[in-house]
């Protein structure tokens, strides 16, 4: 049985995180690990929990990090984060994006000694958890096994042509763009705002060397994250042993 999301925080950083054990989980043995971030309302057990019901008996960890870049201002408003006023001050001082990528992969390596898992997880985040999930793989690229953004903002934030990764491995990188189909009413211009915003990271990525990137728009999807249709995708790039 999957172990229900356990509250932790990395060693050596201030972040914290919920993590869940996949069925017959074993230390001993390396596991993959998937983060998942949420959009601009930073349910971060919410988010994670589409994920348990649509993944609980998948061999994934399950990593939720309480990111601070997944949307505009007024985040420390959120009733989800777990953060001292300590901790706010630090990333007041260090930046958001720099307390984020630190603190992410300060996770990985606490996960990976807690946990045996993969230090190079799969990364998947959904509407203004783009402003993350694209400026982490742009930056990046050689941390991730594969990513899948799904129907995402995309400002610019963070990146520059200076930060952009060099790394070789970003041509092959699978990054497989996900967008929910149609929305009703007024939705549907936001819908169409995301999806060009989508596009135009797409096209910059890909001119910047990243050369495995696709686009499936999914008719009838709602907003969302979309985990089943992530972990559809996910168990094409890391099947099942």
């Amino acid at each position: 049985m999957r172990t229900a999301p356990q509250l932790l925080t990395a060693k050596g950083h201030d972040m914290t995180y919920f993590v869940s054990l996949p069925p017959g989980h074993d230390a001993k043995k390396t596991w993959p690990v998937l983060v998942v971030i949420p959009d601009a309302a930073r349910d971060f057990e919410g988010n994670l929990a589409a994920f348990l019901r649509e993944g609980g008996e998948t061999p994934w960890i399950f990593v939720a990090p309480m990111v601070v870049t997944s949307g505009g201002s007024g985040y420390r408003a959120a009733e989800s984060y777990r953060y001292s006023d300590a901790v706010w001050n630090r990333i007041s001082r260090e930046g958001d994006f720099k307390f984020d990528s630190d603190g992410l992969f300060a996770v990985l390596a606490d996960v990976a000694e807690r946990f045996g898992g993969d230090r190079r997880p799969f990364l998947t985040g959904w509407e203004a958890g783009g402003h993350t999930v694209w400026a982490l793989l742009l930056q990046r690229p050689e941390a991730f096994r594969g990513v899948v953004p799904v129907s995402t903002n995309w400002r610019g934030r963070w990146v520059t042509p200076e930060t952009f990764g060099k790394d070789p491995s970003r041509a092959k990188l699978p990054v497989r763009v996900l967008f929910c189909g149609k929305l009703a009413g007024a939705g549907e211009a936001g819908r169409q705002a995301w999806f060009e915003q989508t596009r135009e990271v797409m096209d910059l990525a890909k001119s910047h060397g990243f050369g495995n990137i696709t686009l499936q728009v999914l008719d009838g999807r709602p907003h969302g994250p979309l985990a089943a249709d992530v972990l559809a995708v996910l168990s094409t790039l890391h099947p099942p042993r």
